[in-house]
């Protein structure tokens, strides 16, 4: 479930967990979360960008209304609580997102991992669901374009959930590239959309700016996944040239958590190794779903792990070269789930025309 032990598990497995160094991971990292800082809260305008004003003071009023009350209002919305403090936490979620993104696009950080909750990615312009109140990922997004005069921003989704919030977002926007890897089960996997089918690629300038990979099967891996960045994701956000790269990495993919699915720490580790190779390492992780905490631990201490890493150009040139040994004379897509497969043809198929690396 979704509750504040998530990342107080988190925290504290960073603050326990050791590298090849004699720190640990939480010490060799800048943690941001203690500063004194005056900008706790973004302006109203910043969320505003992403969120519709009714359903802001909506958010508002939950902070004064009874548990019936509430209870009334969450009965609206698909997999949602609220409590007198939903409002608050969510705007602390996506203003301390703002603030990491702010540094490490300003260059006082390489990169980062905001380990904040409640999740965002499926929070729509005026609905709110899935525990998502507030879309932390795009209201950054639309911070880093309008405040920061950032140009294009990449944001992957590898939650096994479909960001269908993030999705609307920028349907239309040609400066942002949406890429989601999730569990599709032609639209019958929450949020129960066929909106996150291949076929939806985008809205007017915004076509071929959204790219969802869909699966329709369970037990998706590491190769799946593997398969996914090399033949479509990285080749797409190469050609995009991104300026900053923003995750929402949701765990839930992992194996042993609820999206049935087998990812390992380990894929994560080196899937945030090729993305460092985007927008000159300018990477900003923000936690998504993950609901055992166990497995939700050892998932992001791999990540910021990664991030950590000085190396990870050499180990990504390592990675490769085993993953294309490993291929031999073999197509790659002959060598994964064949559902999986059939889903990244889709895919593919549906943004060759946007996409002359696809062609």
């Amino acid at each position: 479930k979704e509750r504040p032990a998530r990342i107080l598990s988190v925290r504290d497995c960073l603050s326990k967990a050791t590298s090849s160094v004699e720190k640990t991971i939480l010490e060799r990292c800048h943690d941001i979360s203690d500063e004194n800082d005056k900008t706790k809260y973004l302006e109203e305008e910043d969320y505003l960008r992403v969120h519709r004003s009714g359903y802001m003071q909506l958010l508002g009023r939950t902070s004064c209304c009874c548990n019936d009350r509430l209870d009334i209002e969450a009965e609206q919305y698909k997999s949602i609580y609220f409590t007198n403090d939903s409002a608050e936490m969510a705007k602390i979620a996506a203003s301390s997102l703002c603030r990491l993104v702010r540094d490490v696009v300003r260059r006082k950080y390489d990169n980062g991992f905001a380990v904040i909750r409640p999740p965002g990615h499926h929070a729509e312009p005026a609905y709110c669901g899935g525990y998502c109140f507030i879309n932390n990922v795009a209201v950054a997004a639309s911070y880093a374009i309008e405040r920061l005069h950032v140009r294009k921003i990449l944001i992957v989704d590898w939650d096994v959930h479909h960001g269908n919030g993030t999705q609307k977002a920028f349907i239309d926007d040609p400066n942002v590239l949406y890429f989601s890897i999730h569990r599709f089960d032609n639209g019958n996997f929450f949020p129960f959309s066929k909106d996150a089918g291949p076929r939806i690629v985008g809205n007017g300038d915004g076509e071929g700016r959204n790219v969802n990979v869909g699966w329709n099967d369970k037990k998706m891996g590491d190769d799946e996944y593997l398969v996914v960045f090399e033949k479509l994701l990285m080749p797409i956000a190469t050609q995009f040239d991104p300026d900053l790269v923003l995750v929402s990495a949701g765990f839930d993919a992992a194996k042993g958590d609820m999206g049935d699915c087998n990812v390992t720490p380990e894929c994560f580790a080196r899937l945030t190794r090729q993305l460092k190779r985007l927008a000159g390492g300018k990477v900003v992780c923000a936690l998504e779903g993950g609901y055992v905490r166990s497995i939700l631990c050892k998932c992001v201490e791999s990540v910021v792990l990664a991030l950590l890493d000085g190396n990870s150009g050499d180990k990504w040139k390592d990675e490769t070269k085993s993953f294309y040994t490993n291929l031999g004379d073999n197509e790659m897509l002959d060598c994964i789930n064949p559902s999986a497969a059939k889903s990244i043809r889709e895919t593919i198929a549906a943004h060759s025309q946007y996409w002359q690396c696809l062609q």
